[in-house]
């Protein structure tokens, strides 16, 4: 495949090219079916095989324990914003946000059309440069779940390990950023939802892990909006993305194919390193977390005027380094280290940067 530009987009996010050229492939003719996969009909068999195989795949990448359902759900993780209060939140109840970022605080917005929202921690005083502090965190009296935001994408602040809740309740987590960049401790959580357009795929779907006692809504719902739902009729109550499904299954044997979680974890590791280290020596740029906070996946730093991060974005793309706006609210630079970002593109953008900085001096 001829070269092509690295993004660093926060999403949808590059694709390997042996993923898109194995998706190209299947286009005209789904693994010589005669129909392609955007053609391809959910009831088919060739469909379930594709399912099955995706599930399998990302049950074993994830090792996810047997006593939870793994689902696929149109909608990213906006949609779960609201389908994880409605199914587990009631007018007489409350579940605790941790206020990490804009979209975690837009999940408690969202929950509070369901039942009460108690704001156990925020970091909004720090403008999310941050993550809350456990010392400040207070927690409701039997909170319904804990919800909290690992990772975030917008400010670049990452959650070391998951927060510690009320014995009596569980953890939610909204994982959409770094869902398969790193091992994660599933036992610890009830839930996990990821959207699918960072490290899993492309846009039109978020992969949800749910706890199978928790699966029936604690209230009753409308059907399509019940994990219990989406879990009997495995993730097909309504026509699924199929060729979202295909990339999600791609996406993962690429991961499997590549060292795994373990592996993505190394390499996320060793690319932010290299990008925080050239922030940290710089006198032109400035990293915009502290060190105790940052995100190995999405690093956010600025140069010295507005005017300057503008330039540096048409510059950048002249070169082939995409996707570097910051938060559209906020401003600043940005860049996404999705697990498809090579070590080679982290390695250009430190040249491309020192290379700017002394000219713009």
């Amino acid at each position: 495949m001829p070269s092509r530009p690295i993004s660093f987009s926060p999403g949808p996010s590059m694709l390997p090219d042996e993923v898109l050229a194995k998706y190209v492939a299947q286009v005209t003719s789904y693994r010589d079916f005669g129909l392609g996969i955007l053609e391809l009909g959910h009831r088919t068999r060739q469909f379930e095989d594709l399912f099955d195989d995706t599930i399998d795949l990302l049950r074993t990448l994830l090792h996810l324990p047997d006593a939870y359902e793994l689902l696929i759900i149109h909608g990213g993780a906006r949609f779960q914003f609201s389908m994880l209060p409605a199914n587990h939140l009631s007018p007489e109840r409350t579940a605790d946000y941790l206020e990490s970022g804009h979209f975690a605080r837009a999940a408690a917005v969202e929950a509070a059309a369901y039942g009460g929202v108690h704001v156990a921690a925020s970091s909004s005083r720090s403008s999310f440069l941050s993550i809350p502090e456990v010392n400040a965190t207070r927690y409701s009296k039997d909170p319904a779940y804990v919800h909290y935001t690992s990772n975030n994408t917008e400010m670049g602040t990452q959650y070391e390990r998951p927060p510690q809740p009320p014995e009596s309740t569980w953890l939610a987590c909204d994982a959409s950023s770094d869902l398969l960049t790193r091992p994660f401790d599933i036992a610890q959580h009830g839930c996990i939802y990821a959207t699918s357009h960072k490290n899993l795929g492309t846009a039109g779907l978020a992969l949800v892990i749910m706890r199978r006692d928790l699966l029936t809504p604690v209230r009753p719902i409308a059907p399509f909006m019940s994990y219990a739902t989406h879990a009997a009729a495995k993730s097909r109550f309504n026509t699924p993305p199929v060729s979202t499904i295909l990339v999600l299954r791609l996406m993962a044997e690429w991961t499997a194919a590549n060292g795994g979680v373990e592996r993505m974890a190394s390499l996320a590791e060793a690319k932010s390193k290299l990008l925080y280290e050239a922030l940290d020596h710089s006198e032109f740029y400035q990293a915009l977390v502290h060190s105790r906070h940052r995100s190995k996946v999405n690093v956010t730093f600025k140069a010295p005027t507005a005017d300057l991060e503008e330039r540096f974005q048409r510059e950048a793309e002249e070169v082939g380094l995409v996707g570097l706006w910051g938060y559209r609210k906020v401003g600043h630079l940005r860049a996404s280290l999705f697990n498809a970002v090579p070590l080679e593109g982290v390695e250009r953008l430190v040249d491309f940067m020192a290379s700017f900085a002394r000219r713009s001096k």
